[in-house]
Order: C-alpha cells, then sequence, then structure tokens
C-alpha cells in the first residue's frame, strides 16, 4: 500500500493510488481528493504551494 498524500487545497489525505483527480505542475504530480479542489489548483497552483517552491534563492 503506498504512503498517502496531502490534497494541497483541501489538506485531506489521499491515496495516489485511487486519487481520481490529479495534475502536473512543474514536474511534480499533485493528487486531489475531487474536482473542485483540482480546479482550485489549476487556477492558481502557486497560492497552494509551500512557501519554500515560491522562489529562487534564499
Amino acid at each position: 500500500m503506498a504512503d498517502k498524500v496531502r490534497d494541497p487545497v483541501c489538506g485531506m489525505e489521499v491515496d495516489p493510488n485511487t486519487a481520481t483527480e490529479a495534475v502536473e505542475y512543474k514536474g511534480k504530480t499533485y493528487h486531489f481528493c475531487g474536482p473542485s479542489c483540482k480546479e482550485a489548483f489549476e487556477k492558481d497552483p502557486e497560492r497552494y504551494l509551500p512557501e519554500e517552491s515560491h522562489g529562487c534563492c534564499g
């Protein structure tokens, strides 16, 4: 059984093997609990990513 991952929008834990919604962004795949979280992420992905992934330097 694979480890669960966190939906970046709502924080829910999802199983990447059974999640029906996923998006690849900047070379990483993000899994979602459902279509509404996926749509929110697609509209503004940077809003839902950890702060350290936003910048280049520091």
